[in-house]
């Protein structure tokens, strides 16, 4: 056996070997420490003059086995560094970070690793002390993490060197042993293993995007948060701020979940242009992810749960109940204080007057331990209110002197060099004030304008009035020929504030025939309000803020700014029509999600009909939704709502839509409706995939047409056929195989019984 392993696993110190036994002189008779499998390890420093200690350890670890990045090595000119991080952090199984001065700086590319870490890993990073803890600022998000104190490595090292290496050695011990346990293996296999069922998704970009403005004031928030979570009466598991737009919800949801990471477990962004942000099944799911990395008895009891790999079947209260309700209340208390959960943006999940996700949380939050509590902002929006209205919101009434005390103290820091020995300074700040109406993102914004040049407090007369007044003056100043901005600008505004989701610049280009040059400077007229950023790959348009998109269809507040969103949707619907007429095979991943709600928005359900009986169509959308067992349940999900709308005057042209309606019935439990045409897909396998029908996540097109036969359609290998009655006799009659896209029968037995 080597020298590295020929060691106390206790100590490290060298152990003596009698015959077939090993001994440690402190520890006795002990077994030697074994090589075991490699890690994937990495490793976030500052690039400081810690540099010589973290390139020795990097070393050390490398020749016990593991596979280490280390990004001084790993990262080449010209790479896309970010994503290399990134993608260094969420495929490892442990992360080392050092803390130095330089590290911790804010802001700063370790703070950034660090947060990645902790959103992906959870408890399996170690952090290391490698200077002074009165030098260095330790971010408050690894708080709750007890770190390997080397801070005074460097004088060590100048000492002698035997005592060095004995020290150094000692040290590296207790980092293997960290490494190497049992528990940090068994953690990262299971984290691996919840990420592959349950899917989490991210809000770092977003709260990232937050955290890079100074949260001025608000102690009093903070202050109220905390007495709600340590109070002694715990009856209520919800604590609901809400407020009006722009008053800084989101930048104390963003700070108080980066900073306050030793009380909150788990965090959700909700974002109005993101589906995925906003659908309450994957929100459950990645709430669930991220207490997991932070509770083991509660992530034991998930990776017990019978049905973790079929979630896609349950629903959001189901979802909450089997993830999040139940394993927590299981999970051991032993005198835990109230943890927290938080979800920001409540009111950005609603549509059409709906919103499940807070219905979801009204009636199934009281299942919560007692030690767990969730925290959540959202607007007053009526679809928030109603469900919620048995709470006591806590408001962020703009009209406070508290929040007028904040905005005062926020204007005070930013204009601190143009206010600077003016003796009109008070009476300045005062009337910015005033105009604000409370809102700090009015604040925000103002400040951005004077330190651009837009706005000098020398003509306190063009103050903007109130956030619209912000809006306003903008549009004015970046498109002063409003005849131009009508012909120009205003149809692609259409076109980018109803989408869905960000709308890739490329379907903009299609829209209006666009060369490069032109998408340049058209995204360069757009400034920061409406900024072009990099997601998924591709170029994409989204307002900064929901508040601009609100003012902008207000035809009142926007005056001659105002954007149609309906004739927006009548923009895209044709477009994605159009692209799927020529292309229907390469359907852009935006119409393939969402041309059925542009159509169903600008109400044309004719065009809707054909689009859902389509099989290129349903090919396509398949290829985005995922067609194995677990996900056939999102397609009927998503199909669902989109033909009970067209069923009350269509069913005569579109006989087929009734025989889906009802088979997307067993999927979702949705649609409460007698069922025809379910018993062949229980019985019948596809001879041309091999698959089960509707047991096994089939969306069966068919239904009984005017001659009593049955008609399906197999979306995992995109086989129409017709069935001839073979369920309901039971027999093994041949059938008929009609193949709708080219409008032809074929003979093959398409089925045979299970």
């Amino acid at each position: 056996m080597s020298d590295e392993f020929n060691r106390c696993p206790a100590c490290s110190v060298p152990l003596t070997q009698f015959g077939k036994f090993w001994m440690c002189e402190e520890h006795g008779q002990v077994e030697p420490r074994k090589p075991s499998g490699p890690m994937r390890i990495f490793l976030s420093y500052g690039h400081d003059a810690n540099a010589e200690l973290v390139a020795r350890i990097y070393a050390d670890l490398q020749s016990r086995g593991h596979d280490v990045w280390f990004d001084k090595s790993e990262i080449r000119f010209g790479d896309d560094w970010r994503r290399k991080i990134t993608d260094g952090i969420v495929g490892s199984n442990r992360v080392l970070s050092f803390l130095s001065k330089y590290s911790t700086r804010d802001p700063g590319v370790c703070l950034d690793e660090m947060a990645i870490a902790i959103g992906y890993k959870g408890a399996n990073i170690q952090t290391i002390l490698v200077e002074s803890e009165t030098e260095v600022k330790a971010p408050p998000s690894i708080g709750h993490i007890q770190w390997l104190d080397m801070h005074d490595w460097h004088e060590r090292r100048a000492a002698e060197e035997v005592a060095w290496e004995s020290w150094y050695q000692g040290k590296l011990a207790e980092i293997v042993r960290v490494i190497e346990s049992d528990q940090s293996r068994k953690f990262a296999g299971e984290i691996a293993a919840l990420d592959e069922c349950l899917k989490p998704i991210s809000s770092d970009t977003r709260v990232a995007e937050l955290l890079k403005k100074p949260l001025v004031g608000r102690a009093w928030l903070f202050d109220a948060v905390e007495q709600w979570r340590n109070g002694d009466d715990r009856s209520s598991r919800l604590f609901w701020i809400t407020g009006a737009p722009g008053v800084g919800k989101s930048a104390f949801a963003a700070h108080y979940t980066h900073f306050g990471r030793d009380k909150v477990i788990a965090a959700q962004f909700v974002e109005y242009d993101k589906p995925d942000h906003r659908n309450p099944q994957r929100i459950v799911r990645t709430l669930a992810f991220q207490l997991a990395t932070r509770l083991p008895d509660y992530r034991k009891l998930l990776l017990a749960l019978p049905e973790i790999t079929e979630l896609d079947r349950k629903n959001p209260s189901e979802l909450f109940d089997y993830l999040l309700a139940n394993p927590l209340k299981l999970s051991i208390r032993g005198g835990r204080e109230r943890y927290l959960i938080v979800i920001d943006a409540l009111d950005e999940a609603g549509d059409n007057g709906s919103n499940e996700l807070v219905e979801m949380l009204a009636r199934n939050a009281q299942r919560l331990p007692e030690w767990v509590g969730i925290v959540a902002t959202s607007r007053p929006e009526s679809d928030v209110v109603a469900p919620l209205q048995g709470l006591n919101p806590l408001t962020l009434d703009t009209s406070t002197e508290s929040n007028r005390a904040d905005i005062r103290e926020y204007l005070l820091r930013e204009l601190a060099s143009q206010l600077q020995g003016r003796t009109d300074a008070d009476r300045l700040v005062a009337q910015i004030l005033d105009k604000s109406e409370g809102v700090f993102l009015y604040a925000e914004r103002f400040c951005d304008d004077v330190q651009q040049g837009h706005l000098s407090l020398d003509r306190p007369d063009q103050f903007p009035q109130g956030l619209g007044g912000v809006f306003f003056q903008y549009f004015q100043r970046q498109f002063p020929d409003l005849e131009k901005y009508r012909r120009k600008v205003r149809p692609a505004l259409r076109a980018i504030l109803a989408a869905r989701e960000p709308l890739p610049v490329e379907i903009l280009q299609h829209l209006f025939k666009w060369q490069d040059e032109c998408v340049l400077g058209f995204t360069g007229e757009l400034g920061s309000l409406l900024p072009s950023v990099i997601e998924r790959g591709q170029e994409v348009i989204r307002p900064y803020h929901k508040s601009l998109s609100d003012w902008l269809i207000n035809g009142t507040h926007a005056g001659g700014y105002y954007v149609s969103v309906s004739e927006g949707h009548r923009m895209l619907a044709d477009e994605g029509l159009a692209e799927f007429a020529s292309t229907p095979a390469t359907l852009n991943r935006y119409f393939a999600s969402h041309l059925l709600e542009h159509l169903s928005c600008n109400g044309r359900k004719n065009e809707l009909a054909h689009l859902i009986c389509s099989i290129e169509y349903l090919r396509v959308l398949s290829h985005f939704c995922g067609i194995s067992y677990e996900r056939g349940k999102a397609l009927a999900v998503f199909l669902a709502p989109f033909v009970n709308e067209t069923m009350s005057e269509k069913m005569t042209s579109f006989p087929r839509l009734y025989g889906l309606r009802n088979n997307l019935t067993q999927l979702t439990g949705a649609i409460d409706l007698g069922c025809f045409g379910d018993q062949p897909d229980s019985k019948a396998t596809c001879h041309n995939c091999g698959s089960l029908g509707i047991a096994h996540g089939h969306v069966d097109l068919g239904g009984v047409d005017y001659y009593d036969n049955y008609f399906a359609y197999c979306p995992h290998c995109f086989w129409a056929f017709h069935t001839e009655q073979y369920a309901m006799s039971g027999s093994e009659e041949a059938v008929w195989d009609f193949d709708y896209s080219t409008n032809t029968y074929h003979w093959p037995y398409l089925w045979e019984k299970a």
